[in-house]
This record gives C-alpha cells, sequence and structure tokens, in this order.
C-alpha cells in the first residue's frame, strides 16, 4: 500500500528533536515532555528512562523495504519489538535521545509516528487479507490508504478530546470490529457499485459501547468525507475537561436517540457542498490491490448474504494457511506469540517475503501476528523449511495461536498483571488439556493487564482483565472474567463479567471451563451459543 505522507512531518520530527534536548537539558519539564512527546506515540516504561515507541502501519500493510529499517532500528538500539492488535509495531526500550533519530529513519522509509499515540487520529486498520480473501465484498486498501493521507495531513486529528480510531472491515465477518469503533467502514456492493455501511460512536475500555450505524451505504468515494464528517462531531462534541470521559462514544451516549446519526448527516451534506476531496481513480473504483496484479476482480464475485465467520484456517506443508481468492494463492498464518518479535527475526522474514511473497511484505493481524501473503500454493514447502530454519517458533501449532495478551505489567505502568506470562501459563495448559481440535480451532481468548482494553478482552470469546482481588488483607493479582461475546455485522455484543479468578488459578479454571464445554456443547455449537444455552448463572456457580 502506497501513503503519501505529509511534507511537514519531518519539520515536526525537527521540532521534537528540539524538545527533547530541552527535556534532557531539565529546561521542559517532564509533564510538559509528556504532552509533546505521546503525540508521536512515544509512552514511559515501568523502568525510568525507558519508552516505547509505536509506529503507524496503516491496514498493517508492511513492505519487505520498510520491514528491513525496522529491524536495522531494532537491532542497533538493542530495542524488543511487540506487534499491537491495531496492526501497530512499536520499539521497547529506547533511551529518549534515540527517539528523533529513528522517527526520520523511519519516515524515509515511509513510515509514520505522528498520531501513534495521545489525543490524535490514531492508525487505520484493516482486514489482514484485504485484497485477498475470498469473503470479501471488495478490497477496502484504497480507501485506508486515502483516509490515512487525510488524516495525517489534517491538523485538527492532533489535537482532539481523545484518541480516534478508524476501520475498516471487507464484509459482514468484521475482522477489524468496525462495530465497535469510532468510525467503522463494512463493504457492501450495491448495484454493482464499491460503498461502505458506516458505524460510528463505538469503543472498547471503561464503559465499552457499540457503534451506532450511520449510513446502511456510502460510495466508496465518501469514505474520506465521512471520517471528517465522524472527527469534526468528536471535536466539537467531545469532552475536554474529563479524560475519563472525554472517547466520542460519552458523547454519543448522552445525545437523543438518532441525534448522532443526524449530525452525521448534516455534517456529510455540508462537506460534500464545500469540497469534495480529490481520490485516485482506485478510491473510487475499489481497485488498487495486490488482486488486480493477480488478475482477480476489483468486486468479489457472489455478494450474497454476509458471511459471519472468518475465512478458514487449514494446515498444508506443516503451515498454517488460508486460500485466496487468487487461483493458487495461499496466505500464511505466522505463530508470533503475543506479539514478541526482534530485530533479526523481522529481518529474515523480509528476506523470505521477497523470496515467496508476490506483495513482496508481511502484514501484521489485530491477532498480534504476521501473514505472509500471497504465496503459490507450490512454494509452501519450500516457504515452510525456511522458516524451520530461520525461526521453529513461527510454524507452532496450539493454543498460544489463539490467545491475544497486552504487554502488562512488565512494561506498561497502568499494568496490575502479568498478563503475558498468564497467557504462556494458559496456553500450556490447554495444550496439555488436549482440547479436540473443533474446539482449539475455535478458541479466542483476550487477556489484558488492566481493565482497559489494548488486548481486546470485552470482544473475546474468553475475555480476561486484570484486577486487584482482596485476601486476607492482601491485594492479590486476578482476573475478571467475560463470557458470551460475539463478533460480526448485526451480531457483535461484549462479554458479560462472570467471576474474578485469582491468576494463579487461571490456567486451570480456564482449561476445565473449556473441558465442560467440550463434553457438554451441541454438534457445531460455538462457546457464546452455550453460555446463552446455559445461562450466565451456571458459569458464575463454578
Amino acid at each position: 500500500m502506497h501513503i503519501t505522507l505529509p511534507a511537514k512531518l519531518a519539520a515536526d520530527i525537527a521540532q521534537f528533536d528540539g524538545e527533547v534536548r530541552q527535556f534532557q537539558q531539565h529546561t521542559l519539564t517532564a509533564d510538559e515532555f509528556k504532552h509533546h512527546r505521546v503525540i508521536w506515540g512515544i509512552y514511559e516504561q515501568r523502568r525510568d528512562g525507558a519508552y516505547m515507541l509505536r509506529t503507524r502501519i496503516p491496514g498493517g500493510r508492511l513492505s519487505a523495504r520498510q520491514a528491513r529499517a525496522i529491524a536495522a532500528l531494532s537491532l542497533r538500539h538493542q530495542s524488543r519489538l511487540h506487534l499491537s492488535t491495531r496492526e501497530n509495531i512499536q520499539f521497547h526500550d529506547l533511551p529518549v535521545g534515540a527517539l528523533p533519530e529513528i522517527m526520520r529513519e523511519l519516515l524515509e522509509a515511509g513510515i509514520a509516528c505522528q498520531g501513534g499515540g495521545g489525543n490524535t487520529a490514531r492508525n487505520v486498520v484493516a482486514c489482514p487479507l484485504a485484497g485477498l480473501c475470498r469473503q470479501e465484498q471488495f478490497d477496502v486498501t484504497p480507501q485506508v490508504a486515502a483516509v490515512t493521507e487525510h488524516l495525517l495531513a489534517q491538523p485538527g486529528s492532533l489535537t482532539l478530546p481523545r484518541k480516534f480510531k478508524t476501520a475498516f472491515s471487507g464484509c459482514g465477518a468484521d475482522c477489524a470490529l468496525a462495530t465497535v469503533t469510532d468510525i467503522g467502514f463494512i463493504a457492501k456492493v450495491q448495484d454493482g457499485v464499491p460503498g461502505y455501511a458506516v458505524y460510528g460512536g463505538g469503543g472498547m475500555g471503561g464503559a465499552p459501547r457499540l457503534a451506532e450505524q450511520l449510513a446502511t451505504w456510502l460510495p466508496a468515494a465518501d469514505c474520506v468525507l465521512a471520517t471528517e464528517a465522524v472527527r469534526r462531531i468528536f471535536d466539537q462534541r467531545g469532552d475536554r475537561t474529563n479524560r475519563a470521559r472525554a472517547r466520542l462514544r460519552f458523547a454519543v451516549a448522552k445525545m437523543a436517540p438518532g441525534e448522532f446519526r443526524a449530525l452525521f448527516e448534516s455534517e456529510l451534506a455540508r462537506l460534500r457542498a464545500a469540497s469534495r476531496p480529490a481520490l485516485p481513480m482506485a478510491a473510487v473504483q475499489g481497485t488498487g490491490s495486490q488482486a488486480d496484479t493477480d488478475g482477480a476482480p476489483a468486486v468479489a464475485p457472489g455478494n450474497g448474504a454476509a458471511p459471519l465467520a472468518p475465512p478458514a484456517v487449514e494446515t498444508v506443508a506443516g503451515l498454517r494457511v488460508v486460500r485466496q481468492r487468487q487461483a493458487g494463492r495461499c496466505s500464511v498464518l505466522l505463530s508470533i506469540p503475543f506479539g514478541h518479535l526482534t530485530g533479526s527475526e523481522l529481518a529474515e522474514l523480509a528476506d523470505i517475503a521477497t523470496r515467496y511473497s508476490a506483495e513482496a511484505g508481511v502484514r501484521a493481524t489485530p491477532n498480534q501476528s504476521l501473514i505472509i501473503p500471497s504465496v503459490t500454493e507450490a512454494d509452501l514447502p519450500a516457504l515452510g523449511t525456511a522458516l524451520r530454519a530461520m525461526a521453529p517458533r513461527f510454524l507452532q501449532q496450539g493454543a498460544v495461536n489463539h490467545i491475544v495478551a497486552c504487554t502488562g505489567a512488565a512494561t506498561c505502568r497502568l499494568g496490575i498483571c502479568h498478563s503475558q506470562e498468564a497467557a504462556a501459563a494458559l496456553a500450556t495448559a490447554l495444550d496439555q488439556a488436549s482440547l479436540p481440535a473443533a474446539i482449539l480451532s475455535q478458541l479466542d481468548i483476550r487477556l489484558n493487564g488492566c481493565p482497559n482494553c489494548c488486548g481486546q478482552h470485552p470482544v473475546g470469546a474468553i475475555g480476561l482483565a486484570g484486577a486487584l482481588q482482596q485476601q486476607d488483607g492482601h491485594a492479590l493479582p486476578a482476573y475478571r472474567l467475560h463470557l458470551g461475546a460475539r463478533r460480526g455485522e448485526g451480531v457483535t455484543r461484549f462479554g458479560e463479567y462472570v467471576a474474578t479468578i485469582p491468576a494463579t488459578l487461571l490456567p486451570a479454571r480456564i482449561a476445565s471451563l473449556l473441558q465442560e464445554f467440550a463434553n457438554g456443547r451441541l454438534p457445531d455449537e460455538c462457546l457464546s451459543d452455550y453460555f446463552d444455552r446455559l445461562g450466565k448463572a451456571h458459569f458464575q456457580s463454578r
């Protein structure tokens, strides 16, 4: 995906370089420096003097050149890499003085950091198989690029009441979680014309809220206008006095029924009348992806009822793959437990992707992993051999591929629990439980080390949020268990709180829950159906 970055970014980085120097010279206080750095996705870690830097990877698309640039910086600065649930790559354990240099080199590789954090318009996420998935209505990539370019160039995107997130899904399965974000788009084809159902005002975090449908269908060319309309409503209506209630969803919750949609329609009409942002023809037609170079149609054939399940994962030549809409091509899903990645691994992956992927790159997923897209089926055995020689862990099978976990208290200053340690122990326990393949394949466990939602626990089939539990006068780490969540257009719902489990008992309790599910489920019954059938009280009593 080609993104044209604003020319002003170089000057903005130079200005930030000066602010770093002022901070190092103690002429800028820590609080004053925080105000400047968070806009760039720079956060303090638990260890004093160590910082995390978050990059923006629109749609998760990373060329081999960009991957090599990130890898080289990681190695040079001895920084650990982490894949986030919003398709970003984060550098960890950086010294403050290295930040401007890293940002400049990333910019040279076509990667922006501005808007990586703070009260800004964040990275635009998309289905990781955009342009490749057999289920998609059409490739959303051109609109992801157009909206990204608009938000990066829009000064108002850096001064919002709170963070502002955008998502594009290619079908009703809603792999990008468009129905629980500030503004979300779900691809629809109407009379042969690509367009989108538009959702807005959703979000997770404290007091999660489902997004409202703002339009049943808008032409693809209106995505930039629709995004700008919602951004402006947020800018005008968001609460700038109470950070805890500043997200767009809180402003929408105060509105009368239908008011948000009316505001959206009014603002959209005003923007249309003023001037339509110029979009490339690809953005209007819904083309411009790898699918086109492979000869596939821009609009996928057979646009019937929207599927509500992600595409099937198969095992071929020891690799987890998804067959693409391009005949003879597969996307290879790598196992990168909890998003941990080294610079040397990413550099080698870039070389492997150059050899075997028609896209010559990798894609970050919302599940903290990477995909090597557009590999011919004939090349799968050779690719598997190359991956085994490089990093056998990328080919792991089992529960670890179905668990998402935030970085937790190991690095995050907000963390209560060590979520990644808990996730690793949980994966081991589930593998030892020898769950049936049908149960393992549908696992979706999401952990957070605190009540916030970096690990997206509200939408996990099993959602776990870090908490403290009082026992004998001591506060001990624990996890709040949520069950019953669903994802998909028209059916999305958040999990319900069921019980609080001490961290030490978590692996055994979840393994027991899934064993019970395996023994008691009806044919083809998913965990959320099982939860509905037995009722919340049944799980509270376990």
